[in-house]
C-alpha cells in the first residue's frame, strides 16, 4: 500500500538562552505522538486504528507546525475508512498580535471519490487573546487547491481558493485543555469546511487521554459520496 506525504522538514536557525549563574539550553521543540484502538467483538466485529504525530518548534519570532496521522477502519474484516493526512506551517510575528503564515496540506481518502488532494495557502493571523489560560487566533488567507478524482470520467478539481479559520486553545485546569478548530476553504467549484474539537486530560506525568470529534463537509462530492465525514476518537497521547 502506497501513500504520499508532504515533506516536513523544514530548517530553522537553532538558539540557546542563556541565565544569571547557569546556562540552560532553551526548549525549542515540544510536540506530542496520539494513538488509538477500539476493537467491537460479539454480532458485530469492527476495530479502528488512529495514528498522530504533532510538532512544534517556536523561536520568536518564527513558529512551525508539522502534523502528520492516519486512520484505518474495519468491520467484518472487509475495510471501511483509509485515511492519510499531513500539513505543515510556518508562522512570522511581526508584532506582538500579528503575523503571516505559510501552511501546505495532503490529504488521502481511499473512502471520499477522491484519490487526494493537496492545498497551499498563505495570509495574514489575529491573535484576538494570548492569555496564560486562553489563546484565540484569527486568520484569513489565499492559496491554490488540486483535487485528484477517483473516477476518470470526472476533470480534477484545480481552482484558487480562500482560507479562513479561527482556533480556540482553553487550559480549563491545572491538567485539562479544550481546543476547537473551525476553517473553510472556499473555491469557484468546491467548498471545504473543518470541525476540530478535542479534550485532553493529563492522567499521569507525560500520558493524557483524549478525546475528539471532527468533521468534514464537503459541498460537492461525487456521486455515491457523504458530504459530512465525521469521526469520534478516543485516544492515548504522549506529550514530549
Amino acid at each position: 500500500m502506497t501513500f504520499k506525504l508532504l515533506p516536513l522538514t523544514l530548517l530553522l536557525v537553532s538558539t540557546s538562552a542563556l541565565s544569571a549563574e547557569t546556562t540552560e539550553k532553551q526548549q525549542l521543540w515540544s510536540g506530542d505522538i496520539e494513538f488509538g484502538y477500539t476493537n467491537l467483538s460479539g454480532n458485530t466485529e469492527e476495530t479502528t486504528t488512529v495514528g498522530k504525530f504533532n510538532l512544534l518548534r517556536e523561536s520568536a519570532p518564527w513558529k512551525f507546525v508539522g502534523h502528520v496521522e492516519g486512520l484505518n477502519s474495519e468491520k467484518e474484516k472487509e475495510r471501511t475508512a483509509e485515511k492519510y493526512s499531513a500539513f505543515t506551517r510556518l508562522e512570522y510575528n511581526f508584532t506582538p498580535k500579528n503575523y503571516i503564515f505559510g501552511r501546505l496540506s495532503y490529504e488521502e481518502d481511499k473512502f471520499s471519490g477522491y484519490d487526494n488532494q493537496y492545498t497551499a495557502t498563505t495570509g495574514l493571523g489575529w491573535n484576538v487573546y494570548d492569555l496564560e489560560t486562553f489563546d484565540w487566533d484569527l486568520e484569513g488567507g489565499v492559496g491554490y487547491r488540486a483535487g485528484e478524482l477517483e473516477d476518470p470520467l470526472l476533470d480534477d478539481e484545480k481552482e484558487t481558493i480562500v482560507r479562513l479559520s479561527t482556533l480556540v486553545d482553553w487550559k480549563f485546569s491545572e491538567t485539562g485543555t479544550f481546543t476547537q478548530l473551525l476553517s473553510t476553504e472556499m473555491g469557484d467549484e468546491n467548498t471545504i469546511s473543518y470541525s476540530k474539537t478535542a479534550i485532553k486530560v493529563q492522567v499521569i506525568g507525560q500520558i493524557s487521554l483524549k478525546l475528539s470529534y471532527n468533521i468534514k463537509y464537503t459541498e460537492e462530492v461525487p456521486d455515491g459520496t457523504e458530504h459530512a465525514d465525521k469521526e469520534t476518537v478516543v485516544s492515548v497521547t504522549y506529550s514530549f
